[in-house]
């Protein structure tokens, strides 16, 4: 009876001692990540479902200036029912590459909608990542000139503040002591 209840608190021990999983509920925001030409493209967008994809040509009114050169392009688009406004904007996450890390970007943007043009001008971090929100679906082309400057290497994954490690080690130990239990009661039965 007594190896009936030390296996019973055995398995209930380590069954305690195992990781829980907790389903969320899926996020009401639309985000998502597109490669273009090499380049990642993440969004987050709360008005409802957008593509993007590469534009087939440059936005109207690219003007290069020095060094600058066209990066790349991109259209974004959206089915009917779809939101993009000051209340519902887009924000676009655009990996430029390395080697316009610090780089003055400007961002030639072509509105279809209405026919409109306009240049947003942004600052490109140590990886060459560009940040930035709109208001209306558009095709926008990245222009930047390379600059020399290495990366200072300060970016940083984000901390997810999930951490396991002390879980993993009481599943461990709990899995050791019952190890340990099950060897002793082993050597009682063949004595």
């Amino acid at each position: 009876m007594k190896k009936k209840i030390v296996a019973i608190a055995c398995a209930a021990a380590m069954m305690l001692a195992l990781p829980t999983l907790a389903w969320a509920a899926p996020s009401p925001s639309n985000n998502g990540s597109v490669e273009i030409g090499g380049h990642n493209v993440s969004y987050t967008h709360e008005g409802g479902e957008v593509t993007i994809a590469p534009a087939t040509t440059p936005a109207p009114n690219v003007k290069l200036e020095g060094s600058e050169q066209i990066v790349f392009s991109l259209e974004i688009t959206a089915p009917q029912g779809t939101v993009v406004d000051a209340e519902h904007p887009l924000t676009l996450t655009v990996s430029l590459g390395s080697q316009f890390a610090n780089a003055n970007v400007k961002i030639f943007v072509h509105h279809s909608s209405d026919g409109t043009d306009e240049v947003m001008n942004a600052k490109a971090n140590a990886a060459g990542v560009v940040e930035f929100t709109v208001t209306k679906l558009s095709t926008f082309t990245f222009v930047a000139a390379p600059t020399t400057a290495a990366a200072d290497g300060s970016a940083k994954s984000p901390q997810t503040g999930v951490d396991f490690g002390t879980v993993a080690g009481a599943t461990a130990v709990t899995a050791i002591a019952a190890g340990a239990v099950f060897v002793a009661l082993r050597k009682k039965v063949t004595e």
